[in-house]
This record gives C-alpha cells, sequence and structure tokens, in this order.
C-alpha cells in the first residue's frame, strides 16, 4: 500500500474540514419559540386521519398538499372577505369587492402584519416553514387566521340565536357550513393545522366592540366555547398563562387543581428508578378483587381530580366519542414533541388510565361504575385498545401526579389480606361456574366430613 505523503495528507484533511463546514452550515437552526410541529412518522402510521386535516388546511404544513384541501380555500376566502367587511377600519358604506378595496381596509391589516409575521413565523418547525416566502407566509397566514375568527363568529351565532354579531354577508357559502362545523372544528384542532394563538387574538381586537356580543367577554372566551367537546364540557380549566394554539389550550383542561398538584418534580417521592418502577397501578379488575370499591366522582371540577381515600377509587366521567381518540391523539402529539412542554398532564393521564385499563372487563367494570360513557357504539374490547394503543411511542415523564395515588393503590393490593382475598376471587370466583365448582366442592367436604363424624359417633355408642 502507497504511502500518503505529508502533502496529502493536509489536502485530505483540508477537503475534509471543507466538506464538514459546509453541512454545519446547511443545518437549519434550533428553534426554541417552536409550537406547532409535524407529527412523527411512527404516529401517523397508527392513525393518519387523526392528525392530518380533511376539509380545511390551516398554516404551512399542509398548505397546497391536497387536491381537495386546495379545492376549500374558497371557503377560506370567503370568510377572509366577510372579515374584513366585519373590521370595515374606515367606517365606510361596503357593498361591493371593490368598496373593500377602495375603503383601505385590506391595505391597513396588510400593514398591520410586520408587527406579528416573525414571531409566527417562528412558531412553525424548520422544513415547511423554510419553502415558503415572506410574501406567501403573510398572504397565508391573514387567510387563514381571518377565516378561522370568522368561523368560530358564524359557529356562535348558530350555536346562540340570540348573538349579536353581523350577520352572514352574501359572499359566504352557508351550505358548506351546514352539516359540516364539527369537522371543521375538528380540523381546527389537529397538531399540524395551527396558527399561534396570539395572532388570532389580535385580529379579533380589530372587530369593534359594538360589533362583539356580551355573551363573549374576550376571544379565549369565544374559543373555549367553541372547543367545549363532550370530552371536557363539564369541566373546568386551568388556563394559567396564554396558550400557544388551540390544542395547547385544549390540555389546560387536564391541569389539576391547586389541591391535586404534587411538585414531583423538584423529588417528592425521593425514589430510585428501581424503587419507582416497582408502583405500577394494578388494573381495575385487580383492584376490585382486592377489594377497591371504583366510584364516579360526581362533583369533580377537572378531568384529573382522581383520589383514592378508605379502598374507594374515584374517577370523574370520561365521555368516548367519535372524536374522542382524534382529540386526544393530538394533545398527547403535541406534548410528546414540545420540548418546553414540562408536566405533561395529558400524558400523565393517558399513561394512568391505560395501566387501569388491560382489558375488555375492565372497561366493562368502569362502564357500570358510570366512569366511562361509552357513545361510540363499539366493543368495550374496543374502548381498551383504544386505550392501549395511545401509549404506543409515548415516553413515560420521569414523574407523575398521579404516583402517590398509584404508590397508595400498589400497597393496597399488597396488604396480605387483601392479597389473599384477591387471589381467592381471581381463581375461586371469576366466573359463576367457578363459584358453583367451589361451593360444590366445600359443600361435599363438609358433608364427608358430618359423615365421618356421625360415623364416628354411631361406632362409640
Amino acid at each position: 500500500m502507497a504511502e500518503i505523503s505529508e502533502v496529502d495528507d493536509q489536502k485530505l484533511c483540508g477537503n475534509v474540514v471543507i466538506c464538514i463546514g459546509k453541512m454545519l452550515k446547511q443545518l437549519p437552526q434550533v428553534n426554541a419559540e417552536c409550537s406547532i410541529y409535524q407529527v412523527s412518522k411512527e404516529l401517523l402510521e397508527i392513525n393518519r386521519k387523526a392528525y392530518i386535516p380533511q376539509l380545511i388546511s390551516i398554516g404551512p404544513i399542509h398548505h397546497g398538499t391536497n387536491n381537495d384541501l386546495v379545492a376549500n380555500q374558497q371557503y377560506k376566502l370567503q370568510g377572509f372577505i366577510n372579515f374584513l367587511r366585519r373590521i370595515n377600519i374606515n367606517n365606510k358604506q361596503i357593498l361591493s369587492m371593490e368598496d373593500i378595496l377602495q375603503t383601505g381596509t385590506l391595505n391597513t391589516l396588510v400593514e398591520k402584519a410586520h408587527h406579528w409575521v416573525e414571531e409566527a413565523r417562528n412558531c412553525y418547525t424548520s422544513p415547511p416553514i423554510n419553502t415558503i416566502d415572506m410574501d406567501a407566509f403573510v398572504i397565508m397566514m391573514l387567510v387563514d387566521a381571518c377565516f378561522i375568527v370568522e368561523f368560530l363568529i358564524l359557529k356562535f351565532d348558530y350555536d346562540h340565536p340570540n348573538g349579536k354579531f353581523l350577520q352572514i354577508q352574501d359572499n359566504i357559502d352557508i351550505s358548506f357550513y351546514q352539516g359540516m362545523d364539527l369537522h371543521i372544528l375538528y380540523d381546527l384542532i389537529k397538531l399540524e393545522n395551527q396558527v399561534p394563538f396570539f395572532l388570532l387574538q389580535y385580529l379579533f381586537d380589530l372587530i369593534p366592540k359594538h360589533d362583539i356580543s356580551m355573551m363573549i367577554s374576550s376571544f379565549r372566551d369565544l374559543t373555549l366555547r367553541a372547543l367545549k367537546f363532550r370530552l371536557v364540557r363539564t369541566y373546568e380549566i386551568n388556563l394559567f398563562k396564554e396558550p400557544k394554539h388551540f390544542v395547547d389550550l385544549l390540555t389546560f383542561y387536564f391541569v389539576p387543581s391547586a389541591g391535586q398538584k404534587v411538585n414531583n418534580q423538584h423529588g417528592i417521592f425521593k425514589s430510585t428508578i428501581e424503587e419507582k418502577n416497582r408502583w405500577i397501578p394494578p388494573s381495575i379488575t385487580e383492584l376490585r378483587e382486592a377489594g377497591v370499591t371504583i366510584k364516579k366522582a360526581e362533583k369533580a371540577k377537572h378531568l384529573t381530580d382522581i383520589t383514592f381515600k378508605n379502598g374507594v377509587l374515584r374517577i370523574p366521567p370520561l365521555h368516548i366519542y367519535d372524536e374522542f381518540e382524534l382529540v386526544l391523539r393530538n394533545m398527547v402529539a403535541f406534548e410528546q414533541i414540545s420540548a418546553r412542554k414540562m408536566n405533561k398532564y395529558v400524558i400523565q393521564y393517558v399513561l394512568f388510565m391505560d395501566d387501569l385499563i388491560s382489558t375488555e372487563k375492565d372497561v366493562r367494570l368502569l362502564v357500570e361504575a358510570g366512569v366511562i360513557i361509552n357513545q361510540i357504539g363499539g366493543s368495550d374490547k374496543e374502548v381498551a385498545d383504544l386505550f392501549n394503543n395511545f401509549c404506543k411511542f409515548i415516553t413515560a415523564p420521569k414523574s407523575s401526579n398521579f404516583d402517590s395515588i398509584i404508590k397508595d393503590l400498589c400497597e393496597h393490593c399488597n396488604g396480605r389480606w387483601n392479597r389473599a382475598k384477591a387471589s381467592l376471587k381471581h381463581n375461586y370466583f371469576n366466573t359463576p361456574w367457578a363459584f358453583i365448582s367451589f361451593f360444590a366442592a366445600t359443600l361435599l367436604i363438609l358433608l364427608t366430613l358430618l359423615q365421618t363424624i356421625f360415623t364416628a359417633i354411631t361406632t362409640f355408642t
């Protein structure tokens, strides 16, 4: 093998350095402000429809990617026009499209865009945002964000006939919304289909106050009314800071109340990983066999208000409906991807419920207790499979607000008497036939014993 000269060696090193330098320069910078992400390939393969918009694309990730979504672009433009009529900055009479352009409303709105465009751009993950120039980005964000605000207003008008917003203009094709409003709303809570919340708030604030219903106190209030799905309909929200977007806003429903919070981030359970791994919550069936009573938390204010006291496990009711998986999956994906989402309350809840629900029998017991309200029309097994699939490709947080409950449940089940009782129920009373067999065997032993006693008495008398 020929030896490499010192000159050739230096040339080789120089070329490698240049190549690596080019690679490093092309590496996109880590965006600490990013909050709107693309869902991982693994999650998409589980249920692609849960993450991909079906009617309306919002933002850059799905912009122009699907012919059906492109065809529905006209409805976003209709909403945009109606929003311009609504804000009517110069208060001039608007009767036609030419009137909209002559009032200067559109020009003023575009001029205001420079105040938020960089901040909005920083909210998106790198690959899709790098392919869109600034002009196209501003157009897209204005049309999409104005459409969302207008859609929420139209939905409010539909849900509350006594609302005082301006009536729908002639340019709005109301037939598109009839029967489709929920489907549009579901598209608006998909992680890849978001616009920053601050931008929606900014646009809403441009609407004249006299045009806002007295029933609505703020854009946040309008949004919460629209997003009151069956999942969170009866619960309060712990909205302690401004949300990043709609998906982030929904995660606040899982933030525990002040009395429920356990500051595990600071190591309140100072246990090793090996010790913590021992505390795996038993399933509902195992808990019942160990004498735990499962009850519905009648007056729970939050979804996470789960308690275990005096042998009674109380869980707030959970409605399982057609789009339950879609709503929960996007919240879980957001918490999983977001490095800044420290507490990951939705993931904590999903992991805890997944541990409680292992089989269809666990679901049946929760349904009987009124904890699960199954509205999808599927079997108990389908509900069990739903929860078991939620936790695929999810990294469990180091600590959870349910750690103390899990520890108490495990200690209860590991108690000598409770363990013996659970074993007896599992082995001898798990089915009616097993109970009959056990009863028959016990009766046979008693009769045999009595026969022996009577024989002995007869022999010795």
